[in-house]
């Protein structure tokens, strides 16, 4: 091998060995932003002084009605809050709007036709894909494949109806993984029974940079972008098999077959090892990224046949992983070992993905209950706090910036706050002369 071709061989070898989500909080402050699905992809935030405790009648900053139904994320870049729904007993307007962080003051709505539409019920997905930001635009994706992208202000830059160019989807369930960003690209996992791909979308522009076929699968899973701006890849873990491929190309790099039950729960990413969740036990498992060369079967570094992961994602924090399971138990486990530290029996079932910040972490049951537990006790749980706000239907998702979470309910809008009411309506302090 050419000693140029070895030395960038060994460059990328180290690049996917600490390879990590790849933030999209360049030049700004991150804990003021939770840009996409997960925050940057790994529920991580960096935010400070989160709620520790609240109930219907303390630190709710305020809660709101939606227009629509959402199973989305709430995503917020600085002091906008972008949420996305459908509308209609088939489904047939999507909403895409922003609200004030501080006043949840609706700030702008674009309501449009949905390019397909689906009856509405308990089985089939209700605006699932959660949306992107960055420091310029705003993405909203719907399930019928509809694409927009925004400026800050609500202004429309760009659009696509994915479902008209490529072919309608085709399915029972519909769609739901969300779109994944690096600093110039959107990433889009179309997975079902029709024609299945994987798009690398220009974001200035709307226009495909690369689109990468696929075999048809169904799946509801997220790609996850990984490793340094240069060399960043994609993961999918998607019914049945993890994908890795480079970015910047679509270029397969490494795949891993034989999984089952992987048609959910998202793949999380640290330290060069990549953790995937599925409802079946024996195939939660981890994976080295390592050198490309190394063979499918070289890369499982555990697999455990006590833990599952059936609505949200695994969490990987300070060298444990975090599961939970259908029936609402929480699991804490060695992310080089795999061995089960400790497991304890939350309020319900989860379908929002757990969160980690400073020394906690924060489990959100559909039904409304958080409990938090300390990320500092490996040995055993130990629960700080337990809240509960009413809940009329769903808690489908959660962003976490300084001071405050935001949680989306089904149809409504929960800003939780650790400041005060006069903080909160405090005027801005005059900078001093």
């Amino acid at each position: 091998m050419p000693r140029f071709a070895t030395l960038r061989f060994a460059l990328l070898c180290w690049l996917q060995l600490i390879a990590v989500p790849l933030a999209q909080n360049a030049g700004g402050d991150p804990g003021a932003h939770w840009p996409a699905f997960r925050g940057d992809g790994n529920s991580i935030s960096s935010a400070q002084d989160l709620p520790l405790s609240w109930d219907a009648k303390q630190n709710i900053a305020w809660a709101i009605d939606l227009p629509g139904y959402g199973q989305s994320s709430p995503v917020i870049w600085g002091t906008r809050v972008f949420v996305t729904s459908r509308l209609g007993p088939n489904q047939e307007t999507c909403i895409a709007q922003c609200y004030d962080l501080k006043t949840g003051a609706l700030q702008w709505s674009d309501r449009f036709d949905s390019k397909q539409t689906v009856a509405v019920s308990d089985y089939v997905s209700r605006s699932a894909p959660t949306p992107a930001a960055d420091g310029q635009h705003f993405f909203a994706f719907f399930e019928s494949g509809d694409l927009r992208a925004y400026q800050h202000d609500g202004t429309l830059v760009w659009q696509r109806a994915l479902m008209e160019e490529y072919g309608s989807y085709e399915g029972n369930h519909g769609l739901g993984s969300s779109v994944a960003q690096t600093d110039e690209a959107l990433y889009v996992l179309v997975d079902h029974s029709g024609p299945s791909y994987l798009l690398s979308i220009d974001k200035q522009t709307g226009r495909n940079r690369w689109k990468l076929d696929r075999q048809a699968k169904v799946s509801w899973s997220s790609p996850l972008i990984v490793g340094d701006k240069t060399q960043a890849q994609i993961l999918v873990s998607s019914n049945g098999t993890v994908e890795a491929f480079q970015a910047d190309s679509g270029e397969a790099l490494w795949q891993v077959d034989g999984l089952e039950g992987n048609n959910v729960p998202s793949p999380t990413a640290s330290s060069g090892i990549v953790v995937i969740g599925a409802n079946k036990p024996g195939h939660n498992l981890a994976l080295r990224q390592g050198s490309l060369e190394e063979p499918a079967e070289k890369r499982i570094q555990w697999r455990s046949s006590q833990v599952t992961s059936s609505f949200g994602s695994p969490l990987i924090y300070r060298d444990m992983v975090y599961f939970v399971n259908r029936a609402g138990v929480a699991f804490c486990v060695a992310l080089k070992t795999g061995e089960t530290r400790w497991k304890h029996r939350l309020p319900g079932s989860c379908w929002c993905s757990p969160i980690a910040a400073g020394d906690r972490l924060y489990f959100f049951s559909k039904s409304g209950e958080t409990t938090i537990l300390s990320a500092d006790h490996t040995s055993q749980p130990k629960v700080l706090a337990t809240n509960t706000y009413p809940c009329a239907d769903r808690v489908y998702g959660v962003a976490a910036v300084h001071r405050s979470l935001v949680v989306r309910q089904a149809t409504r809008l929960i800003h939780i706050s650790s400041q005060t009411s006069e903080e909160r309506t405090a005027p801005p302090e005059k900078p001093s002369k």
